[in-house]
């Protein structure tokens, strides 16, 4: 039986018993049968069933049901484009999530992004090879920057999709010592002095000292008895506590992209600045992403990943809106923060709520890096004497 290819074969049923004489007497084999109101249900093999429509014509028979690999090919051979496109769809989900097909450093210095392409290719990084757990990429990223201390100063490597992104900073050398032989270190704010790190000149302001923008904290003039005896281009560290008031106003009716979790996957090919979706899609609010798959020159074909969202509502109470609004004014300020720089101090000046809103006055005390370099000019009097100048 195993080896037969079985089938259910339903025959309009005018007698029940005489039908199945006939069958017998035709050497049927009938593994099974059961009488459902005008039809006899036989069980029995593709063979047999291929001899009662040759010899038995009297009877209506049809199969109604296959069984075993033949129930199995008939659902592939009913579903086959459903079939295909979960299996694409399965390849496309691999891919995107194992495979890179592009890197693409960030930086607009050719020999460096060459550099970062070769030390890549040394850790076995390239297009089209499996991506690397985050564990792993730090361990690269600390032998790269270890290798090339006097080329590269930070790398970062991270995964958009199908793109490993590297971004790279390139080690700067200073050339106003070279090309300035007196520079002078400023004020770019006002602000109170809190450190300062002197490498280079002489000091011309003190720690907690104020200073107005433009004002000389190090000088790169080295005098002795009120005379200038030497000049350098002063250097160091000078960082002081800057003062601001921030006014931030929020709503307490807060509107927010609520994602549904469905996600569906299209393509789209781009032609000069026209693009061309290859499938109608099905969501009406959503987020796209486009992971490209295939570039040269103003061809692309890419990968579209469409995140279905709505917009859902949350009304904030008096004491959420007034810490979202702190936060607001702390996120604004951090904005243009470098690394080392911070906030010390955060105190609300002013209040006001209503029904629909809240605002605040807030003022911040930062610590920033407060000095700049400027060049100091030599100009030509009409006495053929020269006296320094600052371009402050």
């Amino acid at each position: 039986m195993n080896k037969e290819k079985i089938v259910w074969v339903k025959i309009k049923n005018k007698s029940y018993y005489n039908t199945l004489i006939k069958l017998n007497d035709l050497g049927i084999t009938i593994y099974d049968n059961r009488k459902e109101q005008d039809y006899l249900l036989i069980k029995t093999t593709l063979k047999d069933y291929a001899r009662i429509k040759k010899y038995l014509i009297s009877l209506d028979a049809e199969v109604t049901e296959v069984t075993g690999i033949l129930k199995v090919k008939q659902i592939l051979k009913k579903y086959v484009v459903f079939t295909l496109a979960s299996i694409i769809s399965i390849i496309l989900l691999f891919l995107v999530n194992n495979l890179i097909f592009r890197i693409d450093v960030k930086t607009n210095n050719p020999k460096t992004e060459k550099l970062v392409l070769q030390e890549l290719k040394k850790h076995h990084l390239k297009t089209l090879t499996l991506k690397i757990p985050h564990q792993k990429i730090e361990v690269i990223v600390r032998d790269i920057l270890n290798n090339n201390k006097d080329t590269l100063e930070w790398l970062e490597i991270k995964y958009d999709g199908l793109i490993m992104i590297v971004n790279v900073t390139e080690k700067t050398k200073t050339k106003e010592e070279e090309e300035y032989p007196n520079c002078n270190i400023i004020a770019k704010t006002d602000a109170k002095i809190s450190s300062l790190n002197i490498y280079k000149g002489v000091a011309l302001k003190e720690i907690n000292d104020y200073v107005l923008k433009g004002e000389v904290i190090l000088s790169g003039s080295i005098t002795h008895n009120e005379e200038v005896k030497d000049t350098v281009c002063a250097s160091g560290e000078v960082y002081g506590e800057v003062w601001y008031k921030v006014k931030v106003e929020v709503p307490f009716k807060e509107s927010y992209v609520k994602y549904t979790g469905k996600i569906r996957y299209n393509l789209n090919v781009k032609l000069n600045d026209n693009k061309y979706r290859l499938l109608r899609s099905r969501i009406d609010k959503k987020k796209e992403e486009e992971i490209n798959l295939y570039k040269l020159n103003d061809f692309e074909i890419n990968l579209v990943k469409e995140k279905e969202y709505v917009m859902a509502y949350h009304i904030l109470s008096e004491n959420e809106a007034y810490n979202k609004a702190l936060q607001l004014a702390e996120d604004k300020i951090k904005l243009q923060l470098d690394k080392n720089e911070e906030i010390l101090v955060k105190k609300v000046l002013k209040k006001e709520a209503n029904d629909s809103t809240i605002y605040l006055e807030i003022f911040i005390v930062t610590k920033e890096n407060i000095g700049e370099v400027s060049i100091v000019r030599e100009e030509v009097l009409n006495d053929s004497q020269s006296v320094p100048k600052s371009n402050e």
